[in-house]
């Protein structure tokens, strides 16, 4: 025993000179943990870590192993605790190499733990509040044998003894037979450094019929303080001051100036923690209501009064006064429901100190991860009062900023804040808890109703939207709720365009036709006439959102935040031809494709941006209306009241929009825009690109639809793209080609999914490149087109979003997921859309090329120049245009069925100079449509 105890002084003495590092840590899971000033002080005096990966967990169970060595750090000092080993195993299921094996070893011998009547340990067994606490008290001198400690009752013993010197103080559900968790044994180690040590008089030990017995003083007695610094600034030695003498303990006031406690460690701070506050209120509160519940029975007729850290008006506490914290004679309008009143009570000196703070609601703007001191930035939606300031502003700049582990935060998480306005910063930041459902019922600057609960506005409610009384009743929200459960701020549901509609046409059921219906613009241009379940011809001519019931019938909302460029109508049904669906919008309106800003009307300025859906509509001479889609000003059309290829530009056509903003803010999320007879250019749809190596022969379906099937990439996503054999006027897209593959855009598709036309790629968006040869180069985003080297190659820059694809020789696509994976190849053949706002390759479509392989031949290197057919009784008539003299043609006969084709007979014809025709015996089907091909020639034949 005297070797070992000579051991750990010389380990104390060797590593006395080793730093312990101190300060706070901010853990990842700070945002749960309860005791945070006992962690805080313990991690940082080095007695309790957190993990590896920055956090503390501090629900995670205790085990027996770990209780061990904190006992060891807190007698001995992590540093010198850490050289602890064992010689032998101290318990059988505790081997040498155990990771706690020399903690374990040196708690058993000073007799602060013990093992079981087997002669185990069991060192992952957790450990109950009751097993902790008699380690401490050990640590503490407390004698188990003298105090009772052992015995079938020793808990009884344990618990009276450890709550009668406050070791369980902050835990007021403290039950001993429950395993303690990581942050309880934090706090009751937190506790003993600051609960005083005791001895006993000196003890004896004598034999008695062969066994030992120690006969010592029955009362333990408090250690004197002698010669140790009374850093806890309590009477006689408290434990910190003899084991943790650098450790310092300051009484101060925070930047709230509540009664606080300052903690260092070698000169370094830890933190300052404001002690609990002896009452606390939510709301304002009458002073006599204050001294009743502080139990007074004499009146503070000064009692201080801070507002959030400044002082503010004293007010006399005393029996029975009705006046509030907060009245019209002191302190006027300082406190509301949500505040924060926090009451401190001398009762040696009968001084009462009232603290008010204020709860502000926020967003994290930006967060700074790569510095010193990480931190984040808070968008204030509430105003806040700064230092010597008068008028409530939002903050921002430094006082924005926010030092905190930034992981527990992500960009526009809405947040609870603090502010010190002695301090002038932000004291706190947390995540605010949300509810979402609709809107009941609210009650101006009073209350809301949500999904059937009331909350009550706490003091510094703050609306995304920018008032209250923008809000409708029946549409969805979320709000977010201060600690105290009160809402303080509200925001609309994260916005759905698929849910948002324009309404176009009303009908009520006192109309002739006894319904309710609207006609809707839907948001994927789609017209639906739908049933509702109620009279919405109020609605007429706005923007909704909607949902449809078990029934079919629709429920409408008007959207939040409604706007309109002029006074927009529903046009007449003779009048569509000439005005479109809308009449009554401005004359100088103006949107142009990439740019954000969108001009409504006179003086009036709106923007889109990148999630923004626009609903256009054209109408032609027949009175027809097309409705198309875009999402994002970069996409979507130029739009214009007037023609710019004109010289001079006269406005003549009105342009009617309805839309809806974000919130308070000018940005558009939904718009529902009539352009009829406007200067109208395509915007940048999605892009298409067709492998001409995958496509089909002509494919006839049931419904007599012909098309092609080709491999194909439109705008982001690999598919299949059904292009019909006769193409729209004006389309660029070469139907059935399988030489040359195609990028085309402004794509558009009949009700029966096929590709009817699309246009060339806009020079005013891309600049098409195209050739052969591709060369990786040196650079993250940098690549080599064109020429017979890298060298002799032209370098762009890609980038970093850019959508790149690899078509092999018979067409099948892969998408390439960054440049540093494309291989040089001097035969490849590309082609690269160059965006022209900033330079770089947008889209990049690489082709392989297989020399060896007869470009445009199909499967049976059969290359004809045409194809016709006949049927009369059984008998095929073919011609083949193109044929070589003693050429074998196979010519194969298949019915089209549904869309497939089934085969019926192939038969080989020799072929003439130039043209061959040949007869072949065939029963067909009068009504029935069937598929002749050869080579890569078809020809569809009607019976």
């Amino acid at each position: 025993m005297k070797k070992f105890l000579s051991l750990v002084l010389a380990l104390v003495m060797t590593m006395s000179l080793v730093t312990v590092s101190a300060g706070a840590k901010d853990f990842s899971d700070d945002g749960s943990i309860t005791y945070k000033e006992a962690v805080d002080v313990i991690s940082g005096i080095g007695v309790v870590d957190g993990y590896s990966g920055g956090d503390f967990k501090p629900t995670e169970v205790l085990t027996r192993g770990a209780a061990a060595k904190i006992i060891c750090n807190l007698i001995l000092g992590p540093t010198t605790a850490s050289y602890l080993s064992a010689d032998t195993a101290p318990f059988k299921d505790v081997p040498v190499t155990n990771v706690f094996a020399g903690y374990i070893t040196y708690c058993s011998q000073q007799g602060i733990i013990n093992g079981y009547a087997d002669g185990t340990f069991r060192p992952t067994a957790t450990l109950s509040g009751n097993a902790f606490m008699k380690m401490l008290l050990g640590a503490l001198g407390y004698d188990s044998a003298i105090e009772g400690y052992t015995g079938a009752n020793w808990t009884v013993a344990v618990i009276k003894q450890a709550a009668g010197i406050g070791l369980d103080d902050g835990n007021d559900e403290f039950v001993g037979s429950k395993a303690v968790t990581r942050e309880e044994a934090a706090l009751y180690a937190f506790n003993m450094l600051q609960a005083t040590m005791v001895e006993y008089d000196a003890k004896t030990s004598v034999d008695i019929n062969g066994a030992t017995v120690t006969i010592a003083g029955d009362k333990a007695k408090e250690v004197a303080q002698g010669s140790y610094d009374n850093n806890m600034h309590k009477p006689n030695l408290q434990f910190a001051e003899r084991y943790f003498d650098k450790l310092d303990k300051t009484e101060t006031t925070d930047d709230f100036a509540r009664p606080a406690t300052k903690w260092t460690f070698k000169g370094d701070k830890i933190g300052t923690y404001a002690d609990a506050a002896d009452v606390t209120y939510t709301s304002n509160v009458k002073l006599g209501d204050i001294y009743s519940d502080l139990d007074m029975s004499e009146k503070d007729k000064n009692a201080e009064v801070y507002y959030n850290g400044v002082e503010a008006d004293d007010v006399a506490v005393s029996k029975g006064n009705t006046v509030k914290v907060s009245s019209s004679s002191a302190n006027n309008k300082l406190v509301a429901d949500g505040s924060t009143v926090e009451v401190f009570y001398d009762e040696d000196n009968n001084d009462v100190t009232i603290c008010i703070i204020d709860t502000y609601v926020g967003t994290i703007s930006s967060k700074e991860e790569k510095v010193s001191d990480p931190y984040v930035v808070v968008n204030s939606e509430s105003l806040v009062t700064e230092k010597d300031a008068s008028t409530p502003v939002s903050i921002s700049g430094s006082k924005a900023r926010f030092e905190t582990n930034t992981d527990n935060f992500e960009e526009d998480d809405v947040v609870l804040f603090t502010y010190s306005q002695s301090a002038d910063e932000i004291k706190s930041v947390v995540k605010a808890e949300s509810v979402e459902g609709t809107l009941d019922k609210y009650t101006l600057g009073k209350n809301l109703t949500l999904a059937d609960t009331e909350y009550k506005y706490s003091k510094n409610i703050a609306f995304s939207f920018g008032s209250e009384t923008s809000m409708t009743t029946k549409s969805d929200y979320v709000i977010y709720l201060d600690t105290n459960g009160m809402v303080i701020y509200v925001d609309e549901q994260e916005f759905d365009a698929s849910q948002y509609a324009y309404v176009l046409y009303t009908q009520s059921s006192n109309s002739r036709f006894g319904k309710d219906q609207v006609q809707l613009v839907m948001s994927d241009g789609s017209v639906k006439t739908v049933d509702t379940d109620d009279d919405y011809t109020s609605l007429e001519g706005t923007i909704v959102y909607y949902r449809a019931d078990d029934k079919g019938e629709y429920a409408l909302r008007q959207a939040a935040n409604v706007h309109k460029n002029g006074s927009i109508t529903t046009t007449a049904d003779a009048s569509i031809a000439t005005n479109g669906v809308l009449s009554g919008g401005a004359t100088d309106f103006d949107m142009k494709n990439t740019r954000a800003a969108i001009t409504t009307k006179t003086g009036t300025t709106v923007y889109g941006n990148s999630e923004t859906v626009f609903v256009v509509a054209e109408s032609d001479a027949r009175g027809k209306t097309d409705y198309s889609v875009y999402k994002g000003i970069k996409n979507a059309p130029t739009i214009m009241s007037d023609d710019p290829t004109t010289s001079p530009t006269v406005e003549t056509k009105a342009v009617e929009m309805v839309y809806t903003t974000s919130g308070s803010s000018d940005v558009v999320t939904f718009a529902f825009i009539d352009a009829t007879g406007a200067y109208v250019t395509n915007g940048k749809r999605d892009v298409v690109f067709l492998a001409a190596e995958s496509a089909t022969k002509m494919i006839t379906d049931g419904d007599n639809n012909q098309y092609y099937l080709y491999n194909a990439v439109v705008d982001d996503e690999i598919t299949t793209v059904k292009v019909k054999a006769a193409q729209d006027a004006g389309s660029v897209v070469l139907a059935g080609n399988d030489t040359v593959n195609q990028v085309v855009t402004n794509a558009d598709y009949n009700n029966k999914g096929l590709l009817t036309s699309a246009d060339a790629i806009s020079t005013s968006d891309y600049t098409t490149l195209t050739g052969t040869g591709v060369w990786k180069l040196s650079g993250s985003y940098s690549i080599g087109l064109g020429g017979t080297t890298a060298s002799a190659s032209v370098r762009y820059t890609v980038a970093s979003d850019a959508k790149m694809y690899y078509i092999d020789t018979d067409g099948v696509i892969t998408k390439i997921d960054d440049v540093k994976n494309i291989s040089s190849d001097s035969t490849a053949t590309y082609i690269g859309l160059l965006d022209v706002t900033d330079g770089d390759i947008a889209y990049l479509f690489i082709q392989e090329v297989d020399n060896g392989k007869q470009e445009g031949a199909g499967s049976s290197g059969v290359v004809l120049s045409g194809i016709s057919a006949s049927y009369s009784s059984g008998t095929v008539t073919v011609t083949l245009t193109g044929t070589n003299a003693g050429q074998v043609y196979p010519v194969t006969i298949s019915l089209v069925n549904g869309g497939t084709l089934v085969k019926l007979t192939t038969a080989n014809v020799t072929g003439a100079a130039t043209t061959t025709t040949a007869t072949i015996s065939a029963a067909l089907s009068v009504g029935s449509t069937y598929m002749v091909t050869c080579g890569d020639q078809s020809f569809v034949l009607g019976v």
